[in-house]
Parts: C-alpha cells; sequence; structure tokens
C-alpha cells in the first residue's frame, strides 16, 4: 500500500479535504497532512480546520501519491515559489498525482501537464490549455499513470474510487 501526501493551504474545498480524509482513514491508508506552517488551516465553508502532520518546509519523506484539494488551496500553495520546487522534486521521484477542482494549477505551474489530458474546474480551462494540455469536460480523468484529475466536489462519487484505486495499486 502506497503513502499519501496531502498538500493544502486556506481556502481548501472543505468536500474534497473531509470526504478523502475520512475514506482513506477507513480504508486504512497511510497519510500525511503537509503544509507550510505549523497552524490550523481552514477551508472556504469553515466547516472545521486542520493541523498538519508535517512541514513542507522540512519534508523529504518519499510519497507514492500527492493529493491536492481544491477551491483557494492551490493558490495559496503557489504563492510560495518552493511549492513547485517540492512538486517537481515528487515528482522525479516517482510521485503520482490525484488533483481536482483548481489544483490541477500546481501541476501546470510545475510543468507536468504537457502533452497530457486533464479536467478541472471550467474555470482554470484557459490555464490547462497554457500549459500544453488538453482540457476534457468530463467527471475524472486519468492522464498517465502518475496522473487523475476530478472536475468538482458534485463529481466525488467518480473521482474518490478512481483516488483509491490508485492508492491500493
Amino acid at each position: 500500500m502506497k503513502k499519501v501526501a496531502v498538500l493544502l493551504d486556506d481556502g481548501y474545498h472543505d468536500l474534497e479535504l473531509w470526504i478523502p480524509y475520512y475514506r482513506l482513514k477507513e480504508e486504512k491508508i497511510i497519510f500525511d497532512i503537509l503544509a507550510w506552517e505549523d497552524r490550523k488551516y481552514t477551508g472556504i465553508f469553515g466547516i472545521d480546520s486542520v493541523m498538519p502532520d508535517k512541514l513542507l518546509s522540512h519534508e523529504r519523506e518519499r510519497y507514492q501519491l500527492v493529493y491536492l484539494p481544491g477551491a483557494k488551496s492551490p493558490e495559496n500553495l503557489l504563492k510560495r515559489p518552493e511549492t513547485v520546487e517540492i512538486i517537481k522534486r515528487m515528482h522525479e521521484e516517482g510521485s503520482q498525482f490525484a488533483t481536482i477542482c483548481h489544483s490541477p494549477i500546481v501541476l501546470a505551474e510545475a510543468g507536468l501537464l504537457k502533452g497530457k489530458s486533464v479536467t478541472g474546474h471550467p474555470s482554470i480551462k484557459s490555464k490547462i490549455e497554457a500549459a500544453g494540455a488538453s482540457y476534457v469536460d468530463s467527471p475524472v480523468v486519468r492522464s498517465s499513470d502518475h496522473i487523475i484529475s476530478g472536475r468538482t466536489h458534485f463529481e466525488m462519487d467518480s473521482f474518490l474510487p478512481e483516488l483509491l484505486n490508485q492508492v491500493k495499486n
């Protein structure tokens, strides 16, 4: 079984964090919440807050899968240029990625989407295409063995099985 990193910042989509969070726990999948600062992070709806398990600035562990919830979290993560370097390092180490909603922009900034088919929130279609990827208006897209993407939290029922399948295989 693979170890999962969940990268987030303030403004994450609450459902895109908490639904996978509890499904990963139910499946007894080991995962760490990674963020830049040792403080509580809150989602856009304020359902609950979460403390990171580890800090991105000190993290050197190898994760087989990196999951990025969407909404404002990806933009906030990208305010720190080191985020792109960490994503590139994780990719070079063989990490797989699962993105949803707005989070493909993190992979776009890291140059990982070129030539791939990707979905995400329709509002980031131009950013996906500018990164050299094809935007697919579908609930979930498996771009390659290394990237799966979900459109929005409304299709969590399609995205979550793919995420769990990626982790288990």
